[in-house]
């Protein structure tokens, strides 16, 4: 399977979640104002906000049909390693994972099996349905 797939894929998501972030900022920003930047506390507060959304985003699509928005625009799925649509536990671990390596999980992408570091330590695949289907 093509690397380029799952990068456009994951793209694709992440120009969704950045509408996501952005909508979700609005009552955000008007609760604390534009300067809660000088508030270290509720900066932080805020980033852990972000991430939350992203992970009910994320998992509720890996979870429900191994597919986001981006995964099946391209006709991609996630899976566990026997096959199956991954459990919460599964999703639990791959977000945490792709939050601790970030940009690094990328790298997975070059190696000849084209898979991200996430999916390596999660035990998760994402696979081709067109390859699969035929």
């Amino acid at each position: 399977m093509s690397g380029l797939k799952i990068f456009f894929a994951n793209l694709y998501d992440l120009l969704l979640l950045v509408a996501i972030w952005i909508a979700a900022s609005v009552p955000f920003v008007l609760w604390q104002g534009g300067n809660f930047n000088d508030k270290p506390f509720l900066v932080l507060a805020y980033q852990i906000y972000l991430i939350a959304i992203t992970y009910v985003y994320l998992t509720y699509f890996w979870v429900n049909n191994g597919q986001t928005p981006g995964l099946r625009t391209w006709k991609l799925q996630l899976i566990s390693a026997d096959g199956r649509i991954i459990g919460r536990n599964q999703a639990n671990l791959r977000f945490l994972f792709a939050v601790m390596f970030c940009l690094i999980g990328w790298i997975g992408l070059l190696m000849p099996r084209q898979q991200l570091l996430q999916d390596r330590l999660a035990k998760t695949q994402i696979i081709d349905l067109k390859k699969s289907a035929e």
